[in-house]
């Protein structure tokens, strides 16, 4: 019973903050926020993939899975394809891994 109310709590509480933010704005979002929105999706990809790649014992290691992220967001950077990005770092770890790094 507990959990059943801890779900129900979370679930109002994430469609009352959702709900706010429609109701707030309406049918038509300001032109400065629909810009601003369409970068959060990055972030937080960002923000799930660097710790993970980066940091995956909770301390700073530059091994093979650096090495290949840095590899997908120089390609990111330059070409803004999705698809190349994902190729080039999947296709750096799996040469890096192949030569023993």
């Amino acid at each position: 019973m507990k959990k059943l109310l801890i779900f129900t709590g979370m679930a109002l509480a994430t469609y009352s903050t959702r709900y706010a933010m429609i109701a707030a704005l309406g049918r038509e979002m300001p032109p400065l926020l629909r810009q601003w929105l369409r970068y959060v999706p990055v972030a937080v990809l960002a923000a799930l993939i660097a710790p993970a790649a980066l940091a995956p014992q909770g301390e700073l290691e530059l091994g093979l899975h650096a090495w290949a992220v840095l590899a997908g967001a120089a390609v990111a950077w330059c070409t803004r394809n999705v698809l190349l990005t994902i190729l080039s770092g999947m296709t750096a770890f799996w040469l890096l891994r192949a030569i023993g790094m």
